[in-house]
């Protein structure tokens, strides 16, 4: 049996190769996806309790859900195998032994991740370090910045993971910015900003992400920048360019920051850091 779940993880390993490959290629989520997988830290001491969790999307999918998650850790080789399954809403923890990595430097552990939506097998692929001397940190998002107009008024709200923020027909567009904590110099040399949205699960609404350089610095101030990419992101509520009628609706939102790299063939630099939030835009 053991060696038909190692075939089994090795095929997930192929098929993921050695990054979080479920991640979108389009910020515009409506089917579930996998966009990420955090833990702990990228680096543990022997020893040390490493947790885990998911962050799955789609405008239909509940973050509260109780939908298992089969987690499997390292394998044989490594010296480490455990596999568990729990439910989506939960955090997976495991033990590192006091005895991993005796005698290396470090052992990069590889994490499967594997959730059935609607008939479909979702997977991800991420690793930690076991090392003596733990270096790499994660990102810590700490809050989530909404600003708009609703007519000549600035108005401005900061918004924490699980939590809805609700606005109505007089804001044309609103504009997000994730903050993180500081962290120790080197910690984080680059942090890479990835924002995800759904249509809207209670009608035919759809935001758009707006660029246009006018509308972005009339919220966020002159000289400022907003993309899918980028720590802000400008949403219009008012479809391309503002042009079209009123969106209303309630969509889920979504913002994974790491730390260097946002994908990578690198053994590397897919076990840098990686901290998430989500929550819910309600346009009335």
């Amino acid at each position: 049996m053991k060696k038909q779940i190692l075939v089994v993880i090795s095929l997930l390993m192929f098929l993921v190769s050695c990054g979080e490959s479920d991640l979108p290629e389009d910020y515009v989520s409506v089917n579930n996806k996998i966009l990420a997988i955090r833990i702990t830290e990228p680096e543990v001491m022997p020893g040390d309790t490493v947790r885990m969790k998911l962050l799955v999307s789609g405008k239909d999918m509940d973050q509260a859900s109780d939908i298992p998650v089969t987690w499997t850790v390292g394998s044989e080789t490594e010296g480490l195998y455990h596999q568990e399954e729990v439910p989506y809403h939960q955090e997976f923890q495991i033990e590192v032994p006091d005895d991993a990595a005796s005698g290396e430097p470090g052992v990069d552990i590889p994490v499967v991740a594997t959730i059935m939506m609607d008939m479909k097998l979702l997977s991800s692929l991420k690793r930690f370090r076991i090392t003596r001397n733990p270096e790499g940190m994660n990102p810590q998002i700490s809050g989530i910045v909404a600003q708009w107009k609703s007519g000549n008024d600035s108005r401005n709200s900061t918004i924490m993971s699980g939590e809805t923020i609700t606005v109505d027909s007089t804001v044309a567009n609103i504009a997000l910015t994730v903050n993180t904590v500081a962290l120790p110099e080197g910690a984080n040399d680059v942090l890479i900003y990835n924002w995800y949205y759904t249509t809207s699960n209670s009608s035919d609404g759809m935001l758009e992400v707006n660029d246009d350089k006018d509308r972005i610095e009339e919220i966020l101030g002159t000289g400022s920048m907003a993309a899918e990419f980028r720590q802000s992101v400008l949403l219009s509520l008012y479809g391309e360019n503002g042009e079209g009628s009123y969106q209303k609706g309630t969509y889920n939102i979504y913002i994974v920051v790491r730390d260097n790299a946002s994908q990578s063939n690198s053994r590397f630099e897919d076990r840098l850091g990686t901290d998430f939030y989500h929550f819910t835009l309600e346009a009335i």
